[in-house]
């Protein structure tokens, strides 16, 4: 990193001076005693003359010397209480925090920011054994939607606790830091033996296929030349919202009939406006009307809320379907003139 890269104009003679007059009388003195006469005469100089350094020149003086120390592991060893403390005489208690935050922060977000490929459920049963204060500051750092679902896949008896922890959270040493990169370090390793991708695309595929505006029968038979399991696994990933549009008109009346009228209004919201007028069309016209009213007085709601009502939704069709209550149709019926 050059003086440019630093956006400042001091020499290394200059940084070094400032570095030395940072450290106060007995630290300068310690270093010093380490030098060559010349080295000693060039920076006594250089201390009695320095003049005029901006609040920027200081804090990335002090930054480059901090980022090469901990280039060469001595920085490894330290905890952030050290490092803030003796920051703190040097800087004062503000401009050493900023620096601080900026050793570590980086570090941080670039490690947990891994964790996001990992699937939540797996993430949950890998941390699950470990201290709730390690798995609050895993949670703390993962975006909240992803916190959220890895929190529910852990025990119920100790979310509380984790929610706590994960509250009181301060700074972190060094040592919390190095535990959370051996632990990301097996959760991505455990996540690529479970061979998660290929979960993933089968799921892709089945999206696919229910977005498809050709033949899906046919692809579908093809698959199952080639692998009938991978095809048996795909079809039971094809039971999504979209499909309820090619549902026959009997079948559709049983499925909106069973769903309680709060789920479906808050399964419609955002959906295809085609797709939502075949489902409205399975309803009587009273209830239709009504539904449709209900909808627009719900409002603005999160996407995930209403992901989760079209699931719930899903399922009831399938259970009714697993019951023989109904026959549900991931292809539209050939039909012919």
């Amino acid at each position: 990193m050059n003086n440019n890269e630093l956006g400042i104009k001091m020499d290394n003679l200059d940084q070094a001076a400032m570095l030395l007059l940072s450290m106060g009388e007995q630290g300068a003195a310690q270093v010093m005693a380490h030098l060559d006469r010349n080295d000693v005469q060039h920076l006594s100089h250089k201390m009695a003359r320095l003049s005029s350094i901006t609040q920027h020149e200081a804090d990335a003086v002090l930054g480059r010397f901090f980022k090469r120390y901990q280039e060469q592991s001595g920085i490894a060893r330290a905890s952030r209480s050290y490092l803030q403390k003796t920051l703190d005489l040097a800087l004062g208690d503000r401009v050493a925090k900023g620096l601080i935050d900026g050793i570590y922060g980086d570090e941080i977000k670039i490690l947990v920011k891994r964790l996001e490929w990992v699937d939540p459920q797996l993430l949950a049963r890998e941390i699950t054994n470990e201290h709730s204060q390690l798995q609050a500051v895993l949670l703390g750092l993962l975006p909240p939607e992803s916190a959220a679902q890895v929190l529910e896949g852990l025990p119920a008896s100790g979310q509380d606790e984790v929610l706590v922890r994960i509250a009181q959270l301060g700074d972190l040493d060094r040592e919390v830091v190095d535990e959370l990169r051996q632990l990301v370090e097996r959760c991505m390793l455990m996540a690529m033996e479970k061979s998660h991708t290929q979960i993933s695309g089968v799921r892709q595929v089945a999206d696919i296929l229910n977005r498809f505006n050709g033949d899906r029968e046919q692809l579908m038979e093809m698959l199952k030349l080639h692998d009938k399991q991978l095809a048996s696994n795909v079809a039971d990933n094809m039971f999504d919202f979209i499909i309820l549009g090619r549902q026959k008109q009997d079948t559709l009346q049983e499925i909106m009939a069973a769903v309680p009228s709060d789920v479906l209004a808050l399964a419609l919201k955002g959906i295809d406006s085609e797709l939502k007028t075949t489902l409205l069309s399975a309803l009587p016209k009273r209830m239709s009307s009504a539904i449709e009213t209900q909808v627009e007085a719900i409002g603005t709601v999160p996407l995930s809320q209403a992901v989760a009502a079209r699931k719930e939704v899903m399922e009831i069709a399938k259970q009714m379907a697993d019951e023989g209550l109904i026959e549900l149709q991931l292809f539209e019926e050939q039909v012919v003139e």
